[in-house]
């Protein structure tokens, strides 16, 4: 009998070669680090005047949050050198085998870009519906009344959300 012979691919070991770690799994790394510095520099920017008396200013979150994103790159660095991958998702209800729907990405790219450049027009809640109605047209959904509803009560909850319960301000209908 004929033993199986294994077959080399790019990934696998041979003697003479050093393991190697993925390229992409050290760009995840430099965009945490990038992203944590970055955060750490405008956190900087933040004015403390008006919270001289308090206990914690408005710099502390955004500390804590670069602080952390430091963390987690370094400590995903290591795991890489040590020979750590990251595990393939298999999933569940999606086919790996079809590949990116561009059209439908960048389509959905250009609704959120034109939302945000509609909202001092026309104001949050309209341009927050037409928004998440197109959305919902473009991942395939076909029952018109329903999203027609379901995007306009999104949109005022979330205009409700940030302007009452938050106290952020946000253009109301026609930009007012």
């Amino acid at each position: 009998m004929n033993a199986p012979t294994l077959q080399s691919s790019p990934d696998t070991e041979s003697p003479g070669r050093p393991p190697r770690a993925g390229l992409s799994e050290f760009g995840v790394v430099g965009l945490l680090a990038g992203l944590g510095v970055l955060v750490l520099v405008e956190t900087q920017k933040i004015s403390e005047a008006l919270t001289a008396g308090r206990t914690l200013g408005p710099r502390v979150a955004p500390y804590f949050v670069g602080g952390l994103l430091l963390v987690v790159a370094a400590l995903l660095a290591i795991d890489i050198l040590r020979g750590g991958r990251g595990e393939q998702e298999s999933g569940e209800d999606v086919d790996l085998s079809h590949g990116t729907d561009w059209k439908t990405l960048l389509a959905l790219a250009v609704v959120v870009v034109a939302a945000g450049q509609l909202i001092p027009l026309i104001g949050f809640p309209t341009a927050g519906a037409l928004m998440f109605f197109l959305v919902s047209r473009l991942l395939g959904s076909r029952r018109l009344v329903l999203d027609m509803v379901v995007s306009v009560a999104i949109s005022v909850l979330a205009f409700l959300l940030f302007t009452q319960a938050l106290g952020i301000y946000l253009p109301t209908w026609g930009g007012e």
